[in-house]
């Protein structure tokens, strides 16, 4: 059972919920495979669906269902899954291209600047991105003076989501007990690594491509509460402070 303690620290996943950015990495993904992917599983066979717009649905409900992850794992899964032959320069050019776009493509997430400025507790950034990434985007878009020394990168900390490493660090870095944070993520990854470190969890559905589903899939892993729009988001972290 989480340690009743008051709620003093906000930790924001990046992609998702600070910039709008994952849209992005689904669209280069999908350009990038599509080319590449051979026959569709045998799992799919049966479907009846062989023709190019089948195989390229496919691909992208798999891209969409990872979206969160490390590029380098999502794209090891992709391959045990529709049996690609990827070479290390593909995966290390395909890896590039996608932080290059979101880096340079990033949009805010509609009303997180205003629900940031309305949150008034200290805040810190923790991404499965790398730092260059991150820190790219959040310039980009105006955020970075926000999170600047308090920005964590599973690279650099340990495992990637779904395991808690992230959040820990970023608990570590305020010098609080987890249980006294509360997190906010997009994907179901996010949200089991934030639930594993002891965080409250708040999941955002706002730039889902099927929020309805996703949000059953963030309650399911381990989110108390879901929102999808920034709108929303001050007055969920007014409620879990005054309910501790």
């Amino acid at each position: 059972m989480m340690t009743r303690q008051p709620i003093t620290h906000l930790v924001c996943d990046c992609d998702g919920v600070l910039l709008d950015s994952e849209s992005i990495a689904l669209r280069v993904l999908h350009r990038e495979l599509l080319p590449l992917l051979p026959a569709l599983p045998t799992s799919l066979e049966g479907a009846g669906a062989q023709d190019d717009q089948a195989r390229s649905a496919a691909l992208h409900a798999a891209i969409a269902n990872r979206l969160g992850m490390y590029t380098d794992l999502l794209l090891d899964e992709l391959q045990a899954e529709f049996a690609f032959d990827l070479s290390a320069p593909q995966i290390a050019r395909i890896h590039e291209t996608v932080g290059r776009a979101c880096g340079e493509e990033a949009q805010l997430v509609p009303g997180v600047a205003e629900a940031l400025q309305a949150i008034r507790l200290p805040r810190a950034v923790a991404s499965n991105s790398d730092s260059v990434r991150i820190e790219n985007g959040l310039r980009r878009c105006g955020l970075y003076g926000q999170f600047e020394g308090r920005i964590y990168s599973a690279h650099d900390v340990g495992r990637p989501k779904p395991a808690p490493d992230v959040y820990l660090a970023a608990a570590a870095g305020f010098g609080v007990d987890p249980a006294r944070c509360v997190a906010v993520d997009d994907s179901v990854t996010g949200v089991r690594a934030a639930a594993e470190a002891g965080m409250h969890v708040l999941g955002f559905t706002g730039v889902a491509h099927d929020r309805k589903a996703m949000a059953r899939k963030l309650k399911e892993a381990g989110a108390q509460k879901v929102f999808d729009d920034m709108k929303q988001f001050p007055e969920l972290i007014c409620e879990l402070i005054w309910l501790r």
